[in-house]
């Protein structure tokens, strides 16, 4: 008995030992097993966030065609809109392919990118656009100024480099430049600028603005065209057209032993006006003393009272008159262009004035003088140059259009006028002389 309880202990004990060992050898499987799985996740987890760090960090190229740049990229259209600030600023940002008009809008044709992460995907948008807007004017050559950010960075000049698309469209360091013909053409124009330090790349679509006629006169008849023009207000108004010229006089006559000083100038209130579009004229101003040879506008309602646009920075206050260029030949090479603003309510005035600026005297020859009205901004040119723009402009839906006034007078007239510049009796009589006038809407 004492034998068979010893082997049996002996036996118990061997069965205890073995049943430890492998419970020990179970608990060591779970502890490996489950290291490898928290090491797994943690690859998975790296994995997702470098994955996820590459696609928000990336900003695709949006090109005419697929392209490969800094990680592989496949884009494809699907034009949708959206809108910025007025076409005045207008980028290209993360697949979006920007074109701006001179209607003072700006549509978007968005991609859809896919990109695979590469080390060298950009971390921040580039952005192109056209700086210091001025919008197309009709008949003249159009230089488009682009600019480059990267990285929250302006390139100058020199550091990026420009391709469009059509080919024959002008590239000059970082100006586009369209003639009117190409204008007409195309459109649309593909700017692409490539950044000389990182290679990057965007793209910006341009949409020529088409412009419609209004009126045009060429005064090639033998006298006024009433069905465009009738005098303005001057009492003893004196406009004559001949070869192809409109004369607008200013006299110094003798009326019944009274000296009067006179002043000419036509008008097309009630037979030609716009809300918003583009007013141009060619015209030679006298070469004397302070006279004033003007291209203003006027509003189709109450003067004062009735206005083209609200003044942004200042409320309540609307623009009712426009002068476009008022010329004495007491400025020399320069010239003032006026917005006349007045406060509907108390009746106050308040002006913003520009001076333009031309190489040789301005009364030496005829020059074209335009500006744009557009419903957020008003543009001002010389010779199809830009000369000076308002963009503090808010067009309300009961603002009203403008019609033309062309006029010849002097600082003689009224009081109020002697800024024009010294005037004296000899340099009576002179002449204000229009090749042209056109609108466009």
């Amino acid at each position: 008995m004492k034998i068979g309880r010893f082997f049996s202990r002996a036996a118990n004990a061997t069965i205890k030992r073995r049943t430890r060992m492998i419970f020990i050898l179970c608990i060591a499987l779970w502890v490996g097993f489950a290291a490898c799985a928290d090491s797994d996740e943690d690859v998975s987890s790296n994995k997702s966030q470098t994955t996820d760090k590459s696609d928000i960090t990336s900003t695709a190229y949006t090109s005419l065609s697929s392209e490969t740049t800094e990680g592989e990229t496949t884009t494809t259209p699907n034009h949708q809109s959206t809108a910025t600030e007025s076409g005045k600023k207008t980028v290209a940002e993360d697949g979006t392919t920007t074109k701006s008009n001179s209607a003072g809008t700006t549509t978007s044709t968005r991609s859809t990118t896919t990109t695979r992460p590469t080390a060298t995907t950009p971390t921040k948008p580039i952005e192109i656009g056209i700086a210091n807007y001025f919008p197309e004017l009709p008949g003249y050559t159009t230089e488009y100024e682009i600019s480059l950010l990267v990285d929250g960075i302006a390139r100058e000049k020199g550091e990026y480099k420009l391709s469009v698309i059509p080919g024959d469209i002008h590239v000059d360091g970082n100006i586009v430049r369209a003639t009117d013909q190409q204008k007409k053409q195309y459109a649309m124009f593909y700017v692409t600028a490539t950044d000389n330090l990182t290679g990057r790349k965007a793209q910006l679509t341009i949409t020529p603005k088409r412009w419609n006629v209004n009126f045009e006169d060429d005064f090639n008849g033998s006298s006024i065209n009433s069905d465009i023009w009738t005098n303005f207000e001057y009492q003893y108004s004196n406009a004559s057209v001949r070869d192809g010229v409109l004369t607008l006089l200013a006299e110094r006559l003798n009326i019944n032993g009274q000296i009067v000083y006179t002043s000419s100038g036509i008008r097309t209130r009630s037979k030609y006006s716009l809300k918003t579009g583009c007013f141009m004229a060619r015209m030679k101003s006298p070469d004397r003393g302070g006279c004033n040879s003007a291209f203003w506008l006027m509003p189709e309602g109450r003067y004062t009272r009735d206005f083209f646009f609200m003044d942004t920075e200042f409320p309540d206050v609307g623009c009712s008159e426009i002068d476009i260029v008022e010329y004495s030949p007491f400025f020399g090479k320069e010239f003032p262009i006026t917005q006349h603003f007045w406060d509907r309510y108390g009746g106050s005035h308040r002006s913003r004035s520009y001076w333009g600026k031309i190489d040789d005297f301005i009364y030496e020859d005829y020059h074209d003088y335009a500006c744009i009205w557009e419903s957020d901004g008003i543009y001002f040119y010389i010779d199809g140059k830009p000369v000076a723009a308002n963009r503090f402009v808010n067009t309300h839906e009961d603002a009203v259009s403008a019609y033309i006034v062309l006029s010849t007078n002097s600082a003689k007239i009224h009081a109020g006028l002697e800024w024009l510049g010294p005037c004296t009796d000899d340099m009576f009589p002179f002449a204000t002389s229009f090749d042209w006038v056109k609108t466009y809407y």
